[in-house]
């Protein structure tokens, strides 16, 4: 296991995390390599969480998909605080992240929702996420009849349908020992610059 306690005087956790993203994407047997959860500041008070996809890193941002309309959108827009969590079962390995939430360009979200599989744009096509749904039955034959009718064409994107980019402010990395003494390492970013340190378990 890679040891990051003895980093460069001005570190880079992008490098860290990409670094950590491909090893786990590379030996992860995980259809979903890059399941992560969002949390955000719901708009009843509560913190709000959720599993989602990781679909791009494009320094400085950790960037995902979703609908303009989902409680997401809606709780990034009321506050764009957010963090995002990831597990790494193979590797023993956490990262916390915590960052400024927003939307993407349109041309950021148009290559984005190009990069869904034809079944994930047909649902966008035809689902209003976390409305409420009368009947599943409903939906599902909305969904059917749309993968028929509709597999081999080209999907435009919804315009409710968006990218959503977090750029952080701070990156906590953590290497998980059988000992229970994991090694944990800090980086804020303070003065647009990194400061590292270790964090005890």
């Amino acid at each position: 296991m890679k040891d990051i306690s003895h980093l460069p005087e001005q570190p880079d956790p992008f490098v860290v995390f990409t670094n950590w993203f491909h090893e786990h994407s590379t030996h992860t047997k995980s259809a979903h390599p890059g399941a992560c959860v969002l949390s955000t500041n719901g708009l009843d008070g509560f913190p709000n969480a959720r599993f989602l996809s990781l679909k791009l890193i494009e320094v400085p941002f950790l960037i995902f998909g979703g609908t303009r309309e989902s409680l997401k959108a809606k709780e990034i827009s009321n506050d764009p605080h957010a963090a995002l969590t990831f597990w790494w079962e193979e590797s023993k390995r956490q990262v916390r992240v915590q960052g400024i939430a927003a939307t993407t360009s349109d041309e950021h979200s148009d290559f984005l929702f190009r990069r869904r599989d034809k079944a994930a744009q047909l649902v966008s096509t035809i689902s209003q996420q976390g409305a409420h749904l009368n009947s599943w039955e409903d939906l599902k034959d909305q969904f059917d009849a749309a993968l028929a009718s509709r597999y081999n064409e080209s999907i435009a994107r919804p315009e409710n349908w968006c990218g959503f980019k977090v750029e952080p402010t701070r990156f906590e990395f953590m290497e998980f020992m059988d000992t229970r003494l994991h090694r944990r390492t800090l980086f804020s970013k303070k003065n647009n610059e990194w400061v590292v340190k270790m964090v005890q378990p």
